[in-house]
């Protein structure tokens, strides 16, 4: 018996799977780079993955990630992101100069642009430190020192060193291969995340000049609009404001995604600091306070910057509202001026219409009174008087009958033509 499996069963399996760090010896070097990668670099990314990879004993390639693994202790880790890729190497301590270069290679020849690339160092033993930190040339001033995870050491400057790389080195905890490669991992999601998050402060550096500049005109538009008088003007205010805007929107659009990313690598990154369980050394600055000092003011310049632009939006709707409802009410005052002018013809077109029925009630009494005068001259001139008389007094009803049956005639064929326009219609 088999049970029926949705669609994304296996997808929501793989996904939770997918992050999963090599284990990490306490002797070994780990580069890691994130590299931005645009939609014309992912082809180039593939073959570079595939076609020019150097040997690996064991490899699995999913459509967004890849691990491979060789005898000789080296792990590989590749995932791609949303805008980004992320590629891991762990090389043995012990690992030969040549055999490291040509895996190194590999790496740095990915297509792509770093926005983080680390170098990290795993010691097994404490008294080594104060040699290999000289030796991978951190900066004492700028030195982060802090207990993780109870009982791992980092230290780092989280400075870019001559070869493009940062430094980090790890030591101490009584910690599995498999422990040890989870926490590292934490360390370094923090630093990528963060990294990823800063990119949404530049771009509001850029845009904060011309948001400041919308915000004065859309201020002045407001005093404008407020003390409006003259009916012209309110098309032109109209048009001005759809200007602004528009350049709102171009804003907007502009920087939508990179300040919603920023919020989102933001949160990432914070949950990665609460994960990491961060323990200070005394006198050392620690992984929590280097993080937290510029990464939550941009995070917060970044959220300022988004709700002005949504307040802008507002005012615009608004400042939009009213002239709509001030044009609507001078259209109103038109139309109402239109219908009392209209009234005035229609009462005036009435009198006209009074004083014509009037006169046809004159004109009309005028043609019966002539119609009776000549059948009345008919009558008195038969059977012996004038001739012409008797003839129109004989012709006179007649010709009304007949002249009655014309009208009326034509007046039926009117109305069954119209009525058959009707039915057309219909």
């Amino acid at each position: 018996m088999s049970i029926t499996n949705h669609p994304l069963r296996q997808w929501a399996v793989d996904e939770m799977h997918l992050r999963r760090f090599a284990p990490v010896s306490d002797d070994c070097q780990i580069y890691q780079s994130v590299l931005l990668m645009g939609e014309e670099q992912r082809p180039m990314e593939d073959q570079h993955l595939i076609a020019n990879k150097p040997p690996f004993d064991d490899w699995h390639l999913a459509p967004r990630s890849a691990s491979a693994h060789s005898k000789a202790g080296i792990y590989f880790l590749w995932e791609r992101h949303t805008e980004a890729s992320t590629i891991t190497l762990i090389l043995p301590s012990a690992l030969g100069a040549e055999q490291t270069d040509r895996y190194l290679h590999w790496l740095e020849k990915w297509p792509g642009s770093a926005i983080r690339a680390t170098r990290i160092k795993t010691l097994p033993d404490p008294d080594l430190v104060e040699q290999n930190l000289a030796a991978m040339g951190i900066v004492a001033e700028d030195l982060v020192y802090c207990e993780v995870n109870n009982g791992l050491k980092i230290w780092s400057d989280f400075g870019i060193h001559k070869d493009g790389y940062g430094r980090l080195l790890v030591q101490g905890g009584d910690k599995t291969d498999a422990e040890r490669g989870r926490i590292i991992q934490r360390v370094q999601e923090l630093g990528n995340y963060r990294n990823l998050a800063l990119m949404g402060f530049p771009t509001v550096q850029r845009y904060g000049p011309q948001v400041d500049e919308l915000e004065q005109r859309l201020s002045e538009h407001a005093e404008r609009v407020a003390s409006a008088t003259d009916e012209d003007s309110d098309e032109i205010l109209l048009q001005e404001l759809a200007e602004i805007s528009a350049q709102l929107e171009l804003i907007r659009s502009a920087t939508g995604f990179r300040l919603s990313a920023t919020t989102a690598y933001a949160e990432v990154a914070a949950d990665r600091l609460n994960a990491l369980d961060v323990k200070p050394v005394d006198n050392f600055q620690s992984l929590k306070e280097f993080t937290e000092r510029r990464l939550v003011p941009a995070q917060r310049t970044c959220a300022v910057f988004q709700t002005r632009l949504a307040r802008i939006a507002e005012r615009i709707s608004r400042i939009m509202h009213t002239l709509d409802v001030r044009i609507d009410t001078r259209i109103k005052a038109q139309n109402l001026r239109l219908m009392e002018s209209m009234e005035r013809s229609t009462q005036l077109q009435l009198r006209l219409q009074t004083l014509v029925e009037g006169l046809s009630v004159i004109a009309a009494a005028y043609y019966l009174v002539g119609l009776i005068a000549y059948i009345t001259k008919g009558a008195a001139a038969w059977p012996s008087g004038s001739t012409s008389d008797v003839m129109i007094g004989i012709v006179t009803i007649p010709v009304i009958l007949a002249i009655y049956l014309l009208v009326h005639r034509l007046r039926g064929k009117a109305l069954k033509e119209a009525d058959v326009k009707k039915d057309d219609i219909s």
